[in-house]
C-alpha cells in the first residue's frame, strides 16, 4: 500500500497499487472521516469518457492516482470547508442538495424497472396491434391542379396544358388561370393525397371528387377532361404515386420499446410522488398563497390569428 499525504489539509490518502487487484469493498482512500472504496471509484470512472481519462496520465496507476487526488480529494476537502463556513445554511445549497437527493431516489426507482430490455415482447406486440393503423400508410398520389370558376375556363386551360404539357409551361398556366390561392404559388401542388382526400400539404383540402378522379388515372397522366367539385372545375395532373406500405412489428419494435419504457418511467415517477405525498402531511393555505409578493412580469399578449 502506497501512502501520500496533504498535511496542510490533515487528510490521509491511501492509493492501492495497480500491481494487484482489490475487492470492491476495499477502502482505497481515507479523507478525514470519509472512506472511499474501490467500487465507488470504479463506478465514478465508468461515466468518464476515455479521452478525459487519457488526459490524466499515461499509465493506469497515474490515472487512478490523479483522479482520486483531483476529483475525490479536492471535492471532499472543499465541501468540508464549505460546511464549516455555514454553506449548508445557504438557500441555494439547500435547494441543490434537495434536488440531488430527489434525483437519486428517482433514479433508484427507475433503475428497478430493469431498463428497456425488460419490456416484455408481449407488451410490445399488444401496443403494435392496438396502434396498427399508425403503421399502415395507404397508397398516395401526387397531384397538381388548376381550378377555374366554370367548365369553359377549365376547357381552355386544359387545351393550353395539352399544347404545352411541360414543367415549364404548367406554372405559367397556373399563375394566369387557377383560382386556388393555397396552391397558386406552388404550381397548383396538392401534395400527396390518399383515396379519402387527405393530403400531406397543410391547409389544403382535397374534394373527394378529385381524389376519385386521380386514383383512376396513371402516373404522369393529365386528366382527359375537367373534373367538377364544390370548389369549381379542375384540370388535374397526376405527377406520381407511393404504394401502400405496412411497417412490420420487427421494424417498429425498437421505437415501441422506447415508448413503453418512457410510459413506465412516467408511471413509476408519478406513483413514487403520490406514495410519498400520502406519507407526508402536506397543507397549502390557498388564501395566503396568492398574497406572496413575487414579480411575475407582464403577461404575454396572445397572437392574433392572421386573417
Amino acid at each position: 500500500m502506497r501512502r501520500s499525504s496533504i498535511p496542510a489539509l490533515l487528510i490521509a490518502l491511501s492509493v492501492a497499487s495497480s500491481a494487484r487487484a482489490v475487492d470492491d469493498g476495499a477502502v482505497v482512500a481515507t479523507i478525514g472521516e470519509r472512506k472511499v472504496t474501490a467500487a465507488q471509484i470504479k463506478k465514478a470512472l465508468a461515466g468518464v469518457p476515455a479521452f478525459e481519462l487519457a488526459a490524466l496520465g499515461s499509465t493506469k496507476a497515474d490515472i487512478l492516482r490523479k483522479y482520486v487526488d483531483e476529483a475525490i480529494v479536492r471535492e471532499e476537502v472543499l465541501a468540508e470547508a464549505a460546511k464549516q463556513k455555514g454553506a449548508l445554511d445557504d438557500r441555494s445549497v439547500k435547494h441543490a442538495i434537495d434536488k440531488s437527493l430527489a434525483g437519486s431516489l428517482v433514479r433508484k426507482e427507475i433503475d428497478a424497472l430493469g431498463g428497456k430490455a425488460a419490456i416484455p415482447e408481449a407488451d410490445i406486440k399488444a401496443y403494435y396491434d392496438a396502434h396498427l393503423a399508425e403503421y399502415k400508410t395507404p397508397e398516395r398520389v401526387r397531384v397538381w391542379h388548376i381550378v377555374t370558376a366554370n367548365k369553359a375556363a377549365a376547357d381552355a386551360a386544359l387545351a393550353r396544358v395539352k399544347a404545352d404539357p411541360t414543367r415549364e409551361g404548367w406554372p405559367k398556366i397556373v399563375g394566369e388561370t387557377s383560382l386556388d390561392p393555397a396552391t397558386k404559388t406552388s404550381n397548383g401542388d396538392l401534395g400527396f393525397i390518399s383515396a379519402d382526400g387527405k393530403t400531406t400539404e397543410p391547409k389544403v383540402v382535397v374534394p373527394k371528387e378529385l381524389a376519385g378522379a386521380v386514383f383512376a388515372m396513371k402516373d404522369g397522366e393529365i386528366s382527359a377532361a375537367p373534373v367538377q367539385s364544390s370548389a369549381g372545375w379542375h384540370v388535374l395532373w397526376r405527377k406520381g404515386s407511393v404504394p401502400a406500405m405496412t411497417r412490420s412489428l420487427a421494424d417498429e419494435t425498437p421505437s415501441i420499446r422506447d415508448v413503453l419504457y418512457e410510459q413506465r418511467r412516467e408511471t413509476t415517477y408519478k406513483a413514487l410522488v403520490e406514495r410519498l405525498r400520502g406519507a407526508k402531511q402536506v397543507e397549502v393555505d390557498e388564501e395566503l398563497l396568492p398574497l406572496v409578493n413575487i414579480d411575475v412580469g407582464p403577461r404575454p399578449i396572445p397572437r392574433q390569428p392572421k386573417k
